[in-house]
């Protein structure tokens, strides 16, 4: 009957007659960058969506839905509930993203107390998801899968690298995150799907990502990952994890231009980006290779 969608989600209004009889109408949510966040999916339970493996209204991709039954409360269609289902519907565009972030806000703030407000698991628990989610992203977006590596001189490393850099670079970082991921190897890139992020504690994940769970660090180095917040938080967490090294590698600068970043000294060795992303993959693979 009716298509709607915010920044992160397609909506669509149906109709439906169940063998049953029940008659009423379904709403159909579809994220358009999924698979969800644990926090989302948590969200999601709590509004009792129900998940649709194979919906119809968007080419059989997986959807959540929510049924309104029809209720008629006289001889006419206008003494029934249409108007009101109608007008919940006409509310998700603009209210159904920023009610999700303040019932995230709402339970973020009540968590550190011991208090739930949504059903989520502990914090704890939800990292290890993430990352196990993100650990199965290629064969997700339809990469090949991934292929059978040599030990890693870092086994316990989640990640082969982590990707870091500006939002004003990231068409760079997203041909290497994909080439580099296409070759076999985990490859931490926060856009590969931005929903799955949506909800974090990003100060935690992030440093857990960049400090404690990848074997490398490429930087995208430029004036504006200089001055970014997230990226000086990365830059931070990495540096710190540079310093437990020892002296070995940990940090594989990519410079866009000629900013220098603090803690970074100019005799790391580094690529130009200028150098042409396939060449620089190509080096980052034979790199990860050994």
């Amino acid at each position: 009957m009716k298509i709607a969608e915010d920044q992160g989600f397609s909506f669509a209004f149906v109709w439906i007659v169940t063998n049953a009889g029940e008659k009423g109408w379904a709403t159909h949510y579809r994220p358009k960058n999924p698979p969800l966040s644990a926090e989302i999916e948590s969200v999601f339970r709590f509004l009792k969506l129900d998940t649709f493996a194979e919906c119809p209204h968007f080419n059989f991709d997986p959807c959540f839905w929510r049924f309104t039954p029809y209720e008629s409360r006289g001889d006419s269609v206008f003494d029934g509930n249409a108007d009101y289902a109608h007008g919940r519907f006409a509310a998700h565009a603009e209210h159904f993203s920023p009610g999700i972030r303040d019932l995230l806000a709402t339970h973020a703030l009540v968590e550190p107390f011991g208090l739930k407000l949504l059903p989520f698991q502990e914090a704890s628990v939800r990292m290890e998801e993430e990352i196990k989610r993100h650990l199965a992203l290629p064969a997700a977006r339809g990469a090949a899968p991934a292929k059978a590596k040599a030990s890693s001189p870092t086994p316990s490393r989640d990640f082969d690298v982590a990707v870091s850099f500006a939002g004003t670079n990231r068409v760079f970082a997203e041909e290497l995150a994909k080439r580099v991921s296409d070759a076999g190897f985990q490859v931490f890139y926060d856009n590969f799907y931005p929903e799955e992020l949506w909800g974090k504690d990003l100060v935690v994940f992030f440093d857990e990502v960049y400090r404690k769970r990848s074997r490398y660090c490429v930087t995208f180095i430029s004036k504006e990952y200089a001055e970014r917040m997230w990226t000086n938080h990365e830059r931070r967490s990495a540096q710190a994890r540079a310093l437990e090294e020892k002296g070995k590698e940990y940090i594989l600068p990519i410079k866009c231009d000629d900013t220098d970043l603090p803690g970074m000294p100019p005799t790391v060795g580094h690529l130009p980006v200028d150098m042409g992303i396939e060449k620089i993959a190509d080096i980052l693979i034979r790199k990860l290779k050994g």
